[in-house]
């Protein structure tokens, strides 16, 4: 899979329609799409109907809104971080760009103040199987407990409660499957797909999370 990272984007067009599920700001839910849109925004953005100028920018781009799924964040998309992860039969492609400045944990998220801080988690898991719904959606939930177990081992932190951070207050993420190939029913934790795709997005990941440390440090980070 040949996913593009240009100025202020991360974009994978494939080469037919992909059965996917996510939370994606722009075609959220189950269907079927082709183009995969990750687009780095100024810190500054403050659209008043994000919707409608994200719609506007990707048709303006050439993209068929109907043919597309599309997320958002303020980390610049040369920082996203792309691997690819094999296990027997299976395939998969991880996309992560890792914003952590507005980190949450939601076990404690009734004690917090409702300030907002730029900062998301967003993840594409790109799967060349043949996927049922069910496996779409035990995929998105494998995924985001990987996401979590990441933030763990790098001890990051809610900065108003103090506890390890659960995600970010805006995460996004993305199972899509190529419906080629071998047939996958499950994707929890004991599957041969669920465990796949722990592995991939922890590793993606933790290295999306010490090159954000890396660069915050340096004072060069958005």
């Amino acid at each position: 899979m040949t996913i593009q990272q240009t100025a202020d984007c991360v974009i994978f067009r494939a080469p037919a329609p992909m059965k996917v599920a996510s939370s994606a700001m722009i075609n959220a839910g189950i269907g079927y799409y082709q183009n995969f849109v990750n687009r780095s925004v100024p810190k500054s953005y403050d659209e008043r109907d994000p919707h409608a100028e994200y719609t506007r920018y990707l048709t303006a781009h050439g993209f068929i809104i109907e043919e597309t799924v599309a997320m958002m964040t303020a980390v610049y998309a040369k920082h996203a971080v792309i691997r690819t992860f094999t296990h027997g039969e299976l395939s998969l492609t991880v996309m992560v760009t890792a914003g952590l400045g507005n980190a949450v944990d939601i076990t404690r998220a009734l004690l917090r103040s409702e300030t907002y801080h730029v900062g998301t988690i967003n993840m594409w898991v790109l799967v060349d199987a043949k996927l049922s719904d069910e496996a779409l959606l035990q995929g998105l939930i494998s995924a985001t407990e990987a996401k979590t177990k990441a933030l763990f081992t790098e001890n990051i932190l809610d900065p108003q409660t103090h506890t390890l951070a659960t995600g970010t207050s805006t995460d996004s993420v993305l199972v899509a499957s190529s419906q080629q190939g071998s047939y996958q029913q499950y994707a929890g934790p004991i599957t041969e797909l669920g465990k796949l795709i722990g592995h991939g997005v922890y590793q993606t990941l933790l290295a999306a999370i010490r090159a954000y440390k890396k660069e915050v440090g340096a004072g060069t980070w958005r």
